[in-house]
């Protein structure tokens, strides 16, 4: 680290883009340790540093590890001189495509946000002037969103009941919250088919269809979808199924460990 004297906001900055570059150049997940070790700040500092940058989305935590790896927002922050979890293929470049496949329907990237929360990382606007509105970096209650709901089908049934409880906590309007046994029933579902559909439920008029990216393991799931007003999906449904199956498809051979661990 420079030893410059800097107000604690400029400091905090300089830390931040300090951990950013460590993972650029060692390419592998760390633990608090190694991290403060590299850049000799004080461990107490760093985690909590660390902590921030995962709450904020741009590191994910691995329990059993107990290290810390770049997310997926972060390489977004440049996707067009980065390259994603995929070695042929920019995830952006393949929601242009599904755009275009799709007739310019509204094609969003999602992942994960706190406890209980999914965020849009990335979202491609459809090209009508009726369209679905998202709009990245926004962060919705996991079950009122249908990537939030095949994010959720991958966890154990155990741990959605504690997020469903949580989003009901939060949701003010008593008809928007959601009830624990048709939901658990409807995640089910998704897990047989492999996709998850909103159909007008989540958003009144709107229907998405959402399907699981294959990531390297270890690495926090994403989701990617595509929607549009329900008429217009409902015409084109089982081709807009047909060609996120075949592109994500392609990608499962694709994709591979980017950090190696030590």
């Amino acid at each position: 680290m420079p030893n410059l004297n800097k107000t604690a906001i400029v400091k905090s900055a300089m830390r931040t883009f300090a951990v950013l570059e460590f993972f650029r150049k060692t390419k592998r997940a760390a633990s608090v340790t190694e991290i403060s070790s590299a850049l000799e700040m004080p461990q107490s500092s760093t985690s909590v540093l660390l902590r921030c940058l995962v709450e904020l989305n741009y590191l994910e935590y691995e329990r059993k590890t107990r290290r810390f790896i770049p997310s997926y927002r972060v390489n977004l922050l440049g996707d067009w001189i980065r390259r994603s979890p995929f070695r042929d293929t920019k995830l952006t470049d393949l929601m242009e495509e599904l755009w275009t496949a799709t007739g310019g329907e509204t094609v969003m990237l999602g992942q994960q946000a706190g406890a209980a929360g999914m965020q849009y990382l990335h979202v491609v606007p459809g090209g009508s002037q009726l369209q679905y509105t998202a709009q990245a970096g926004q962060i919705r209650p996991m079950v009122r969103t249908a990537l939030g709901h095949v994010l959720l089908s991958q966890m154990p049934n155990t741990k959605i009941r504690g997020i469903i409880r949580r989003n009901n906590a939060e949701e003010p309007s008593q008809s928007a919250r959601v009830r624990e046994s048709a939901f658990l029933e409807e995640v089910e579902r998704i897990r047989r088919r492999g996709f998850s559909e909103s159909g007008g439920r989540t958003t009144p008029g709107a229907n998405t269809i959402g399907m699981l990216v294959p990531l390297p393991k270890r690495r926090a799931p994403l989701a990617i979808g595509i929607g549009g007003p329900i008429e217009r999906i409902a015409a084109k449904r089982s081709h807009i199924i047909e060609v996120m199956q075949s592109r994500l498809k392609e990608l499962t051979e694709e994709a591979g460990p980017r950090f190696v661990e030590k």
